[in-house]
């Protein structure tokens, strides 16, 4: 068990850095190098959360830095697709849409921007990320599965 962990040690690092920055492409990834379904799905949320953890926890400082650097009339923009989210959804639309949308760490600036609960923040990114990440892995496996069918 111990030697079969290191040897995936490397593409579970890799993914994980990947998803912490980029987290949609991760996941097509993970599953190029081999890696098992529930270890991208899990990575790739993992990655993720700590991305919006990191930035949530930075809390009062991040919400002065990004009033500053985006401006509350850029951040609260009810005519972009993150706006018209927050607007209709808030908090709970925000999560789901990020991991799709502007990433953890923005998502997560952007919801202490506009005054989100950190803790409630933290769980709704969270919940976006495993859904995205397992739905995602589930069609991506669909798509080889379906392209090998056709092949043969």
């Amino acid at each position: 068990m111990t030697d079969n962990l290191i040897t995936v040690l490397p593409q579970i690092a890799s993914i994980f850095g990947l998803a912490f920055f980029y987290f949609w492409p991760a996941i097509p990834a993970g599953l190029a190098l081999g890696l098992p379904p529930l270890v991208v799905v899990l990575t790739t949320s993992l990655s993720y959360a700590c991305g919006v953890a990191l930035v949530t926890l930075l809390g009062e400082r991040v919400r002065t830095w990004a009033v500053r650097r985006l401006g509350r009339a850029a951040a609260l923009n009810p005519e972009s697709l993150v706006g018209r989210i927050w607007g209709r959804f808030g908090v709970i639309g925000l999560g789901l849409a990020a991991p799709m949308t502007i990433g953890s760490q923005a998502g997560a600036a952007l919801g202490i921007a506009l005054g989100a609960p950190s803790r409630r923040l933290f769980v709704w990114m969270g919940v976006g990320a495993l859904a995205w990440s397992t739905l995602l892995t589930v069609l991506v496996l669909l798509g080889v599965v379906g392209a090998q069918t056709v092949m043969r």
